[in-house]
């Protein structure tokens, strides 16, 4: 050891023990949670301390070195001399591509990678998805731990007894301890007859805030593997889950997670545990068949143990089993296994499976070779001492397994996991349960471009990007690519299709290549060709890129592409930004544009004040939002944030008090248009579920539909022509309610594209205060015209510049002539509690203008699943308030429900608005009015005035018609 002279310089500055702490070359990062590293570092850092004067002694090259110079009058900077190296890094991943530096694997990635292109029958692209804590990510862990043991491992002491988390790469993933951004992991798996299939497995978020990621997720994959946590069983975010799988007609494969908390958490007894099994798969199953949409699923519609459809596991423990690889265990013969679940039952006497109970006296055939089994493994784990050899000699006599001596000194807890671990050493049930009940790509039911049957698509390569990747950085991204048909090789030249295609045929960019990697989860292999059923990542092509796009060769053409979810559709919490410094703004702007890429349900606007407006699901996706606009895609950008706001909508309650006809200047063309409510919600509902689509559909099927399931008479059903706004939530209508002896039906198809979009602007930026107007039917009653030149298609005569505007003052007339009303959306509310936290969460609603719905007991645990509902603008902080006041007893979700009326009247100028004091019930709507349009920089009130004549105004108002 050097003495402590040598560790300072002549000035007394220390010079040693400074040697470089970074973290791995092959892994850089900011954050990084193993302990393990960190130990090694702390060793690390102990052996070079001795060393490191003369290290750092030695590496100074006095021939390259620079010498500088600052007189005594020159002005001091706020610059340092020597520019610090700044290497920003939010994720953690592996920065080389290099594959001897990659993690090792049990098996050859060259394999891999051959039976990919080679044999794509033995590929599975598979999502896996469930509630928030249900185990997805960890239960993804046990494969990754299983594939790349030695190489990546974590440490079996109590201290750091955590997951790994492999899929979390973001800070603010690990930070907060769950997935914000879905993420893929390519692995080679073997069944029980040992062959190798390439299983790709998306992990998803389970926070309901992050649905968009499950969209995008649900549009790359053929199947999906629902993961439910046998303590909650069939949850309300869970059923939500089942009905965008059966909108996308996508197999199932079900997991009941979390086993051992049966035993160590609830303490069931072992009948218990079974029929808590039990019923969470009949829940499941009676869902699924009461679903609306189970006429159009084509899939198995069952899932039993007894199919080869459910898996058992426990992700702490890190092992899975089905009822045929738990009967390996016993016997080989399939006629076993199938006997292991529903009414059969085990005679122990005369040693023989019988469907008679004698009374209950019989145990379940599931119980007595599956249950006890497992609870008499924790049983001896958890009481046997060191020196007690119980549990060995179990082991070894049911098993065949033995445990090293110093395992049996482990806490517990850690003795557990490797007696489980050993009992169950591999993964095989559950890849031959997923190869059998998942289809391959070429079996799959391939997402179709819209009007275009597969067989007939034009073109050799189709692909699709269904989102975008950040870099570690920030700087870049890369995009998540499935491949439908052909292959993509390094170095290709393709055509990107923008979102826009379908409006704007000139949406589309010729683009090159420039990487092509397997996903890995927190590393990417690079490999130089991809073809069919492939999901890989592209390097180079997103310059056009927002929330997806559409991929064929470079010289082929489309007609359509691939719908892109609408994934902004439950984007009501609101939040306004801008630069603390004015010079930043085209910082922010770039920022911005970034998030938008990144974030799929983000909504950017810029309202006529110059604020710029984010829109998100909920206050757990803003906060990622801002965070990472501070800090991931800027640097450290000092941002100026409004109160939280909600998104409001504008509707009425009643019909127009009268026709009203509005003109242009040289009154060549009048329009009359009324609105009145639309009260049949199931209707709306239709609309949104695109079960009626103007766009897929003839005037014949829609007409039909309205006619035999909502009453409608035959004229009216043939006489829709638009839906609005654009996002279709409680949409509106556009009715033509013309008559034939005023204005022929052919003249008037000269204007219906100008009417149209006259009617979709007005719908979409409403006169109250520039929200879009929902749940509003509007009838076109006259299109009178003194022009003779009827050369209006297409645009080709300046009148038909003219109708835009027209027709969308005469929606605003017809509109605010049926008593105007503004909405608010509306949150649901799912909470997981115990009993005394019910009345702690009902005071903190009511508070809020909330209520509690329902209350209902989880079957086999001391919780309840509470459902209420309250207001957006009223939601900030109840998450922080709801863990406060429970003392950690409660969890809660907000999910977008509905859109309610607010109450009052926004255009009664005589309600109280009082200065710093809460605003009455009746004024709240005048008041949410008042502040948007203050806010969104829109002077004067929204009267009726600003629509129609001075004089036929002042007529009203002598009637009394308006105030």
């Amino acid at each position: 050891m050097d003495s402590d002279d040598d560790l300072y310089d002549e000035f007394g500055n220390y010079i040693g023990g400074s040697d470089a702490e970074n973290s791995n070359d092959d892994l850089p990062s900011v954050i990084d949670e193993q302990s393990d590293h960190e130990e090694q570092q702390e060793e690390r850092d102990e052996n070079h301390q001795s060393s490191s004067t003369s290290l750092i002694k030695s590496t100074i090259d006095s021939n390259t070195s620079e010498t500088i110079y600052i007189g005594q009058d020159q002005e001091i900077s706020n610059e340092p001399v020597i520019k610090p190296i700044e290497e920003k890094k939010m994720k953690i991943e592996y920065s080389t591509n290099n594959l001897n530096k990659l993690p090792e694997l049990i098996y050859s990635r060259d394999y891999l990678i051959s039976t990919m292109n080679s044999i794509p029958e033995r590929i599975r692209n598979l999502a896996i998805l469930g509630n928030l804590g249900c185990g997805k990510t960890t239960f993804i862990d046990s494969l990754i731990l299983f594939t790349h043991s030695p190489s990546i491992s974590i440490k079996n002491n109590l201290k750091n007894f955590k997951p790994l988390r492999f899929m979390d790469n973001h800070k603010l993933e690990i930070d907060r301890e769950a997935s914000i951004k879905s993420s893929c992991v390519c692995l080679l798996l073997e069944d029980m007859k040992n062959r190798s299939h390439v299983v790709n497995l998306i992990d998803t978020p389970g926070h309901v805030d992050f649905n968009d990621e499950v969209l995008s997720t649900l549009n790359t994959v053929d199947g999906v593997v629902l993961m439910i946590d046998v303590v909650d069983g069939l949850t309300s975010r869970d059923k939500l889950l089942v009905d965008e799988i059966i909108k996308r007609n996508l197999p199932i494969v079900l997991v009941l997670n979390k086993l051992d908390k049966l035993i160590l958490d609830l303490r069931l007894p072992v009948k218990d545990s079974y029929l808590k099994l039990q019923y969470i798969i009949d829940d499941i199953n009676d869902y699924i068949e009461s679903h609306p949409l189970i006429t159009t699923y084509s899939n198995h519609k069952e899932l039993s143990p007894e199919l080869n459809n459910v898996i058992f596991a426990s992700s702490t423990f890190e092992v899975s089993f089905t009822l045929q690889s738990f009967a390996n265990l016993y016997n080989s013969d399939v006629e076993f296994s199938g006997k292991l679940w529903g009414d059969y039952y085990y005679d122990v006497e005369n040693y023989k499976f019988t469907t008679d109970s004698q009374n209950n006296k019989l145990p379940r055939s599931f119980i007595s070779f599956v249950l006890e089994p497992i609870y008499k493994i924790v049983t001896y784990t958890i009481t046997a001492e060191p020196s007690d050899k119980k549990l060995g000699k179990l082991l070894w006599d049911n098993f065949g397994v033995s445990l090293h001596k110093s395992d049996y000194k482990k806490d517990p807890q850690v003795l557990l996991k490797t007696v489980f671990k050993a009992i169950f050493d591999n993964h095989c049930g559950l890849v031959d349960v997923i190869t059998k009940s998942l289809p391959s790509p070429q079996k799959s039911k391939t997402r179709l471009l819209r009007g275009t049957p597969d067989k007939d698509i034009p073109v050799d390569v189709l692909a699709e990007v269904t989102k975008l990747i950040e870099s570690t950085d920030g700087k870049s991204f890369n995009s998540l690519v499935r491949i439908h048909k052909g292959s993509i090789k390094l170095g290709d030249k393709i055509k990107v299709y923008g979102e826009n295609f379908n409006e704007d045929k000139e949406d589309y960019k010729i683009e090159k290549v420039r990487g092509i990697y397997l996903p890995c989860g927190r590393y990417k292999v690079p490999i130089n060709e991809a073809n069919t059923g492939c999901i890989v990542i592209l390097e180079g092509i997103d310059s056009i890129i927002k929330k997806g796009a559409t991929i064929t060769g470079s010289m082929e053409n489309l007609d359509y592409i691939f719908d892109i979810p609408k994934y902004s559709i439950n984007s009501v919490f609101k939040v306004a930004i801008e630069p603390e410094n004015p010079s930043e703004l085209p910082i922010l702007l770039e920022g911005l544009r970034k998030i938008n890429k990144n974030y799929l349900s983000s909504i950017i606007n810029v309202e006529e004040s110059g604020e710029h407006i984010i829109l998100a699901p909920g206050e757990f996706y803003m906060d990622c939002i801002l965070h990472d606009l501070r800090f991931f895609f800027t640097n450290d950008l000092e941002i100026k944030v409004s109160d939280i706001m909600a998104k409001f909508s504008e509707t009425c309650i009643e019909s127009s008090f009268t026709k009203i006809g509005i003109s242009n200047p040289s009154k060549d063309i009048k329009i009359s248009i009324t609105a009145e409510p639309i009260e049949d919600f199931k209707l709306s509902n239709a609309i949104e579920s695109e079960r009626i689509n103007l766009d897929q559909m003839s005037t014949r099927e829609i007409s039909k539909i309205l006619r035999q399931e909502f009453n409608w008479d035959s004229l009216a059903s043939r006489s829709i022509w638009a839906f609005g706004p654009n996002d279709l939530i409680t949409p509106d209508i556009l009715l033509d309610d013309t008559l034939e002896s005023e204005i022929s039906k052919s003249e008037l198809n000269n204007y219906k594209n100008s009417i149209i979009q006259g009617f979709k602007w007005s719908v979409n930026q409403g006169p109250l205060c520039d929200e879009p107007i929902r749940n509003t039917k509007f009838k076109i009653l006259d299109v009178i015209t003194n022009n003779n030149d009827l050369s209006l298609i297409n645009g080709t005569n300046n009148l038909a510049s003219q109708i835009i505007p027209i027709s969308r003052r005469a929606c605003y007339t017809g509109f605010l002539t049926a008593k105007p009303r503004l909405m608010e959306p509306i949150y649901k509310l799912i909470s997981k509690c115990t009993h005394k936290s019910i009345n702690v969460i009902k005071k903190l609603l009511q508070q809020r203008r909330g209520f509690i719905d329902s209350v209902e007991p989880i079957p086999g645990t001391p919780y309840f699943e509470i459902i209420g509902y309250l207001p957006v603008n009223d939601s900030a902080g109840l998450t922080t308030d709801l863990k406060l006041h429970s003392q950690g007893q409660a969890i809660m979700s907000l999910v977008f429900s509905n859109w309610e009326i607010v109450p009052g009247d926004p255009l009664d100028v005589n309600v109280e608005l009082p200065n710093l004091k809460p605003v009455p019930e009746e004024s709240l709507a005048r008041d949410f009015m008042l502040k948007t349009r203050r806010r969104k920089g829109l002077t004067g009130e929204p009267t009726l005035q600003k629509y129609i004549d001075s004089e036929l105004y002042i007529k009203l108002k002598e009637k009394g018609f308006v105030l």
